[in-house]
């Protein structure tokens, strides 16, 4: 993988496929060990599938969704309208979905503005709503239930495309 040429090269973090898989089963173990069983698992789009996706086998949750936000660019140049909604806000609008203990995942808690979005929107279709992410920015740290790692330089993701 390439890193992004506008970054110094000391500043991407590459981790491979397999240790991501274990920090997603770590994940896992720290939310049965809080004794918390999620109804359900929101991903958020795209980084978190794959986190939710994992997540969901390891917690036996078999009511898993997906929200499509977008915060940066193609060249991961965040957005200047901040995060949005790419077609609306679904599942929950159009579906009336609710659930009672709704796990919201994402890859990372970067600027937590996506994460706030979606907090705000899904709060009325939960009686519960917490968040696991693999990775938070240290200023961050409050916004996660859970996390893998905290981490202040850029990630690079074995899932995403070379940049």
């Amino acid at each position: 993988m390439a890193s992004d040429p506008s970054l110094p090269l000391n500043t991407v973090l590459f981790d491979s496929w397999a240790t991501h898989i274990q920090a997603i089963n770590s994940l896992g173990e720290e939310i049965l060990a809080s004794g918390w069983n999620p109804t359900a698992i929101l991903g958020i789009s795209r980084g978190g599938l794959i986190p939710a996706a994992i997540l969901s086998y390891k917690l036996d949750v078999r009511l898993i969704q997906a929200v499509r936000v977008q915060h940066y660019d193609e060249k991961n140049t965040p957005l200047d309208s901040g995060p949005q909604f790419v077609d609306g806000p679904e599942p929950f609008a159009a579906n009336q979905f609710e659930t009672d203990r709704l796990l919201v995942v994402d890859d990372i808690v970067d600027t937590g503005e996506t994460l706030n979005l979606v907090l705000d929107f899904v709060r009325p279709f939960a009686h519960e709503v917490r968040v696991a992410s693999l990775y938070v920015r240290s200023n961050q740290t409050e916004i996660a239930d859970w996390f893998w790692r905290v981490e202040d330089e850029w990630v690079v993701f074995p899932w995403a495309p070379e940049s």
